[in-house]
C-alpha cells in the first residue's frame, strides 16, 4: 500500500494506517462521563497534527473538542466516524468560518445507528458463529479451537475497522446524505438482526443439551412411554429452546444479573437431575 496514495484529501494511506492502528486501543481508557473520548482522541492525534500543521490554535481546539465530547460506539465500526470527522477537520483547517458543531453533530448522528449494526453483526452474530464453530474443538482439549475463534472473529473486525475508516474519510459528509436518502443503515441493521437470530437458533439446537428421562405408563407388561420422545414428535430440541428463551426473558425483562443467573442454572440443574427430572 503506497504511502503517497491520497484518499481525497490531505491524509495519505500511511496517515490513515496510523489512525487505524491507534484506533484498536479505542476501549483502552474508557470512563463513565465520556466513554471512548480518550481512545478516540488518541487515534486522531497524528492526523490532526498533519491537518493543523500550521495552525496551533485550531489544532489545540480539535484536541479539546474530541477529548471533552462524549463518544460511544461498537469499536469495530468506529472507523467510519473517525474518517468522516477527519474530513470535516480538514474543511475546518481550510476555512475560517467553518462551524465546528458539525463535527460533533456527525459523531452524535453516527453513534446510534452504527452501534445497532455493529452490536448485531459482531457481538450477536459473528461471535456466536465463532463460538459454535470452535467450541467442539475446545471441548476436545485442542488449542485449535481457541485459534480458530481468534481468527474467525478478528479477521473480519480488523478488515471492517480499516475499510470503514477509508470509506468515511473519502466520502466525508456525503456518506450521511447517501445513508439518509437510501435508508441503507436501517436495511443493514434489519438484515444483521435476522442473521443473528438464525445463528443463535442454530447454536441453541447444536450446543444446548437438555433432555428428560421421565417415563409413564408401562403397566400390564407394556413398554413405558418416554416423555422426551413425545416432546421430540411435537418439536425437536424443545427443551433447549425453552431454556434459552427463559434465560433471555430473565436477562431482558427481569434484569437478572448474569452471575446470579449462572449460579441459579447450576443449582436448579443439579436439583432437577438428582430428582430424575432432567437428564
Amino acid at each position: 500500500m503506497s504511502s503517497n496514495v491520497k484518499q481525497g484529501g490531505l491524509l495519505s494511506s500511511k496517515d490513515l494506517l496510523t489512525v487505524f492502528s491507534r484506533g484498536i486501543h479505542l476501549n483502552g481508557m474508557n470512563d463513565y462521563p465520556a466513554q471512548m473520548h480518550s481512545g478516540y482522541t488518541y487515534a486522531m492525534i497524528p492526523a490532526l497534527k498533519k491537518i493543523y500543521k500550521d495552525d496551533k490554535e485550531k489544532r489545540v481546539d480539535a484536541y479539546r473538542r474530541h477529548m471533552t465530547e462524549y463518544f460511544n460506539v461498537t469499536p469495530y465500526v468506529s472507523g467510519l466516524p473517525m474518517g468522516v470527522t477527519l474530513a470535516l477537520e480538514e474543511q475546518n483547517a481550510q476555512s475560517d468560518d467553518f462551524d465546528t458543531n458539525a463535527v460533533t453533530g456527525v459523531k452524535t448522528a453516527l453513534m446510534g445507528p452504527l452501534s445497532a449494526i455493529g452490536d448485531t453483526v459482531f457481538h450477536s452474530t459473528l461471535r456466536v458463529i465463532a463460538v459454535s464453530v470452535s467450541i467442539d474443538l475446545c471441548m476436545q482439549g485442542s488449542i485449535a479451537g481457541a485459534v480458530l475463534f481468534f481468527l474467525i472473529f478478528n479477521i473480519p473486525q480488523l478488515i471492517t475497522r480499516w475499510w470503514t475508516l477509508k470509506m468515511g474519510y473519502s466520502m466525508g459528509t456525503r456518506f450521511l446524505e447517501d445513508a439518509a436518502s437510501t435508508g441503507i443503515m436501517d436495511k443493514i441493521s434489519y438484515a444483521a438482526s435476522v442473521i443473528g437470530l438464525a445463528a443463535i437458533g442454530a447454536m441453541t439446537a447444536t450446543n444446548v443439551a437438555l433432555t428428560t428421562p421421565i417415563t409413564f405408563g408401562g403397566a400390564g407388561g407394556t413398554d413405558p412411554t418416554a416423555l422426551q420422545g413425545l416432546l421430540d414428535t411435537v418439536m425437536p430440541k424443545m427443551l433447549p429452546l425453552l431454556l434459552v428463551l427463559a434465560c433471555y426473558w430473565l436477562l431482558g425483562k427481569k434484569k437478572v444479573n448474569v452471575v446470579v443467573l449462572l449460579i441459579g442454572l447450576i443449582v436448579v440443574g443439579v436439583a432437577l437431575a438428582l430428582c430424575g427430572i432432567i437428564g
